[in-house]
């Protein structure tokens, strides 16, 4: 089966809920598909935040972590919540609660230092934390995007991952404070215009490759509009699936689309999968 996470807007960017399957059509490579599977938005997600901790996120680490603890609080009471941080290693802080209290202690524990290893962090989290959990899920990451550390996991691979996923990733990007390098010798922490813009590029890739959202919170006082931005779509999504009538496995990439027979309403979701 093919997963297919869905959020339906109107013409005013505003999200609709209350659909039910007989409102979507789904096409693979133009080719409608029959829906097999199809979950509501009143059913319960798992969130996994994933947050950069690296030296780069120093100096605004503290408004992170406040925004971050608000948003867990956002959550519905039946959703449930983990919490992961990356610098130099990927470190699960926190696994699946729906404590309230649990997640933002967990948050709170957190601090900054070290190189960036935010490649390692998109796949861990992926393959390792979500992929055990049934149901919606979906990523939430804060980070300039700009690895610096990772050695067992490539960019692409990471995308690879994201174009495969039911998952939708909703990718917060605040760009890096550089520095200088330390007298120890270790790498600079990015910072130029250059590594920023392949940073919110790569964050934006993730995004749409799994259906997801990139929220731009160049300034930190943009951080609570992005998290209140998303668990409002998280609210709003749906999961739709189906098994395609082309049984090929060529390892082909398969363009996916979703409609809604109803006027002034647009569905989004991710752009396809290659088959394998």
């Amino acid at each position: 089966m093919v997963s297919l996470p869905v959020v339906v807007t109107s013409r005013d960017g505003g999200y609709t809920t209350g659909l039910t399957k007989e409102d979507f059509q789904v096409f693979e490579d133009n080719v409608p598909q029959e829906i097999a599977a199809f979950s509501a938005v009143e059913d319960p997600v798992s969130v996994a935040l994933v947050i950069d901790t690296s030296g780069s996120t120093e100096s605004q680490l503290a408004r992170i972590q406040a925004e971050a603890m608000r948003f867990v609080r956002l959550l519905r009471e039946e959703d449930a919540a983990a919490v992961v941080s990356f610098a130099d290693e990927v470190t699960l802080i926190e696994p699946f609660s729906i404590t309230r209290r649990k997640n933002p202690e967990a948050i709170r524990k957190i601090r900054p230092g070290g190189l960036s290893a935010v490649y390692e962090a998109v796949w861990l989290t992926m393959e390792q934390v979500l992929k055990l959990e049934y149901g919606r899920k979906a990523m939430v990451i804060l980070s300039d995007g700009i690895d610096n550390r990772s050695e067992s996991v490539s960019r692409e691979e990471t995308l690879e991952v994201a174009r495969a996923t039911d998952t939708p990733i909703y990718s917060v990007y605040f760009p890096a404070r550089k520095k200088r390098a330390p007298r120890w010798g270790r790498l600079p922490i990015p910072g130029d215009a250059p590594e920023r813009a392949d940073g919110r590029k790569y964050l934006e890739a993730l995004a749409r490759s799994s259906g997801g959202l990139l929220v731009d919170a160049s300034r930190e006082a943009d951080l609570g509009s992005a998290f209140a931005r998303i668990a409002r779509e998280l609210r709003s999504r749906y999961s739709l699936g189906y098994y395609p009538r082309n049984l090929k496995r060529d390892g082909s990439f398969r363009t996916l689309k979703v409609t809604v027979g109803r006027p002034g309403l647009t569905a989004r979701t991710r752009g396809g999968y290659v088959d394998r």
